[in-house]
């Protein structure tokens, strides 16, 4: 009986932990950015959410980083665009998530820059990832 028990109960705490994982999906892209140092491009999906973090090495310039972002369902179209937001100037590191994406989604875009300085150009990472 003993054995019964201590099954039953090591079987219930593996479906709960199987029961709160979360599948996720990722992608990174980097590039060098002129006065910036490295751009870093990070989506992540959870779905329902995806979730966009772009960061530079350093940011003299008090430039501000940007993301936007959309998500197109299996015949590829367009089912959600998140506008451009901007970080306030100076920033590193600037996150954002977008809208609840729907469940027909299958792939979720990101565009990740840094612009607005003062002395030195534009620079921009793209990821993308499916669902």
């Amino acid at each position: 009986m003993k054995f019964v028990k201590k099954m039953t109960t090591g079987m219930v705490a593996v479906a709960a932990i199987f029961s709160l994982a979360v599948t996720a999906f990722a992608d990174t892209s980097t590039t060098s950015a002129p006065g910036y140092g490295t751009l870093t491009g990070v989506l992540t999906s959870f779905s329902p959410y995806a979730y966009y973090t772009t960061t530079v090495s350093h940011n003299y310039d008090n430039a501000y980083l940007t993301i936007a972002g959309s998500a197109e369902d299996t015949n590829g179209q367009t089912i959600i665009a998140k506008q451009q937001v901007n970080s306030i100037r100076g920033q590193s590191s600037f996150s954002a998530n977008s809208i609840a994406l729907p469940s027909n989604t299958y792939v979720v875009y990101g565009t990740h820059g840094v612009q607005g300085g003062s002395t030195y150009g534009a620079s921009a990472v793209y990821t993308y990832t499916h669902i």
